[in-house]
């Protein structure tokens, strides 16, 4: 394991900064990041993740699927953040981004929940954190003194829980990044739309697990896609073709991206970033980039 053990009191004030404006854009529900989301939605809500893709209400649809969360009171659903997947009975694999500079204590994992209103799954504390060693953000070309528009490189976590998960198969990883035009599937919780001020009622909390059918790009069609700096040796792309209805957004992050092997789901990769670095909002159609876990998993343990 690497030594990095993530906590609030070892960020660097300039780094803090940054990683403050990547964590309102990806709309991490810790901290900072939740006042940003309660604002935007009216009232108490998880951060924002996918639009489109079909509902999987079911219980045990996903059982290794990780959902973040703030420690306290407030209904799970008010509470819940980024995406991961459980990868060893106490091991959870998610984004950098979800977990850097913040206190880890201060949240807890819940697994397998289908329904976050209704089904809490299991819930760990967390007993540490690893960040992949390289991992860094990238400034965006639309504006590079705008953090929240940054990519990421090596954009991927290991999360340590305070006890394994029983009865639940973790998710095995995939051996190869996927090659382009390869069929992929992401799960995860959150808003299905942007909020839209005009409309301050609206529900737009998503408690229902979805998934969001994709298929891989090229390096060249995501960097084209994307006006941020995509880093090929740590991140790939992937897109709802050819309707483009099924989006990343905000609290994505984190959430777990799959191929479909003979023996069931493999873990590819992990939700870094998408159309917020060319200043696109959740539902308008763009390249979703994703931490590429078969390239990187070696660094986290």
């Amino acid at each position: 394991m690497s030594n990095e053990v993530v906590s609030a009191q070892d960020v660097a004030g300039r780094r803090r900064k940054a990683r403050r404006g990547r964590r309102a854009r990806a709309g991490v529900a810790f901290g900072a990041a939740m006042v940003g989301v309660t604002a935007a939605l009216g009232a108490a809500g998880p951060a924002q993740a996918m639009s489109g893709g079909t509902q999987l209400p079911q219980r045990g649809a996903a059982p290794w699927l990780a959902t973040l969360a703030i420690k306290g009171d407030a209904p799970f659903l008010n509470r819940a953040s980024c995406g991961g997947a459980l990868i060893a009975p106490d091991r959870v694999l998610t984004a950098a981004h979800c977990l850097d500079g913040l206190d880890f204590r201060k949240a807890e994992v819940h697994i397998g929940s289908s329904v976050l209103s209704r089904d809490l799954g299991t819930v760990r504390d967390i007993r540490g954190v690893t960040l992949h060693p390289r991992y860094k953000l990238l400034p965006s070309p639309v504006d590079p003194h705008a953090p929240e528009l940054s990519s990421a490189a090596y954009d991927m976590a290991e999360i340590r829980l305070s006890a394994p998960v029983p009865g639940v198969s973790p998710l095995p990883l995939a051996q190869h990044r996927p090659a382009p035009g390869t069929p992929v599937s992401i799960f995860g919780h959150g808003t299905t739309a942007a909020p839209d001020p005009s409309q301050p009622g609206k529900e737009i909390r998503g408690d229902v697990l979805r998934r969001g059918d994709l298929t891989v790009r090229t390096h060249a069609q995501c960097a084209a896609q994307t006006p941020a700096v995509v880093d090929e040796a740590s991140v790939f792309c992937a897109r709802d073709l050819p309707s483009g209805r099924t989006t990343m957004c905000f609290g994505d992050s984190g959430s777990p991206l799959v191929t479909w092997g003979r023996r069931g789901p493999e873990l590819v990769g992990v939700f870094s970033f998408a159309g917020e670095t060319a200043g696109k909002v959740c539902g308008q159609p763009a390249d979703a980039a994703f931490a590429d876990v078969p390239a990187l998993i070696g660094a986290l343990s």
